[in-house]
């Protein structure tokens, strides 16, 4: 009798181990600051400098002050950026930062092995690799808010794959009304199949739309006070036109040439999506009608990379983002790397998880002509998501439950 393969998780977990000792002994030698250089993040002068400006906030509002306007409490004088629902539970010293920062990177690793579940030897070692990747590295240096949203999401999606819908419901919207973006993760509702998915969908979105039109100042003053990362830590339609503009101004002296025209980006990035993603959902229908193997209704890899695609595509189209939330990305690893089921889409999923490396591992940071290999990676990511999304999608079951039957469990096995 033969033994079961090790999960590729204990060594994920290992590469990840030594990346940590070697980055705690290089910054004991060199500092903190040239550690972090050496690992492609670039610092503020503290870890986890996102987590002060909570704390930060309830001291200004608690004084009589608006953050949004001016934040003397924060140690950066940063302006407050979230909604004020975060500060119902994010309440703690500033004291306490260190010890929350390294139990959310904790809480955020664990979490990563959950959603991946398990992975070959050699899916093991790539997946620690991606996971020590310099966006990740930045996620968790800061402390942001974003590893909680993923936190949240991957909760959600468990709850999808046990058929907890109203659970899974209420922690998406909760993520959406907290950060926005969060609302198109409700794609995994439609993966998961059912009849009532619409519903679900459209309850969620009428309570998005009704809480931003109540909370429409704040999200203004949240849209004005949020900074826009520089060209070499961000990705986004808008991106290329950031290149542009300090490729123009360090020639020139002159600024503003390109970024009155960065809408173009996000007009062009949602055309090409609604494109990409038609293509793949015309696809994932002939396939369906040709008799296609079944597919299961509780498939947590598949409605994972429904919702970090999701993520990643309509960030994308939005504009420029902060390079942590590529983190977002990892959902889709265990389904782009299968290899059993979905063979007509194998050929793109191969391309874009050979571009999803590329892109988490192209830090212009260290040299800064990587940012040409990573736009090219980004924009190739983003139109094969937007096919496999658009296929997955409409491969999804309407209604059935493959999984309860002998030949669903051996479909998602």
């Amino acid at each position: 009798m033969s033994s079961r393969p090790l999960d590729g998780r204990w060594l994920a977990a290992a590469v990840v181990g030594a990346y940590a000792l070697l980055a705690a002994l290089t910054a004991h030698a060199w500092g903190i600051g040239p550690a972090l250089s050496a690992a492609g993040v670039p610092s503020v002068g503290a870890p986890f400098s996102d987590l002060y400006v909570f704390p930060a906030a309830a001291a200004e509002f608690s004084r009589g002050g608006n953050p949004y306007v001016r934040n003397d409490a924060d140690p950066w004088r940063r302006t407050y950026n979230y909604p004020r629902a975060w500060l119902l539970f994010m309440r703690y010293p500033y004291a306490a930062v260190p010890w929350l920062g390294f139990g959310i990177a904790a809480a955020w690793l664990a979490t990563l092995g959950a959603v991946w579940g398990r992975l070959s030897p050699g899916q093991g070692l790539l997946a620690g690799g991606l996971a020590c990747s310099p966006p990740v590295a930045l996620a968790l240096e800061r402390g942001n808010s974003d590893l909680l949203i993923f936190i949240g999401i991957a909760a959600a999606i468990g709850c999808l794959q046990r058929g907890w819908r109203a659970p899974a419901w209420v922690i998406l919207l909760g993520g959406a009304l907290l950060k926005l973006y969060p609302i198109v993760a409700f794609a995994a509702f439609f993966g998961a199949g059912g009849r009532r998915a619409r519903g679900w969908v459209a309850a969620a979105a009428l309570g998005f739309a009704l809480w931003v039109g109540l909370h429409a100042d704040e999200f203004r003053a949240i849209a004005h006070n949020t900074p826009m990362g520089g060209p070499a830590i961000s990705y986004g339609s808008t991106v290329v036109f950031s290149i542009a503009e300090k490729l123009h101004g360090d020639r020139t002296g002159e600024w503003g040439a390109y970024v009155g025209e960065a809408w173009l980006g996000s007009v062009g990035a949602a055309c090409l999506a609604a494109g990409m993603g038609g293509a793949g959902w015309w696809r994932g229908r002939q396939r369906a009608r040709t008799g296609g193997p079944p597919v299961p209704t509780l498939d947590q890899a598949r409605i994972g990379f429904q919702a970090g695609a999701a993520v990643y595509v309509a960030t994308f189209v939005l504009g420029s983002n902060f390079a942590y939330r590529y983190i977002f990305l990892l959902f889709c690893l265990p389904w782009l790397w299968r290899r059993r089921d979905e063979a007509p889409m194998a050929g793109w999923r191969r391309a874009a998880a050979a571009a999803l490396v590329v892109s988490l591992w192209s830090n212009p940071m260290w040299w800064i002509p990587l940012i040409a290999l990573r736009e090219v990676s980004d924009w190739t990511l983003f139109a094969t998501l937007a096919w496999l999304l658009g296929a997955s999608l409409a491969g999804a079951p309407r209604g059935q439950r493959f999984s309860d039957s002998p030949e669903g469990r051996a479909a998602s096995s």
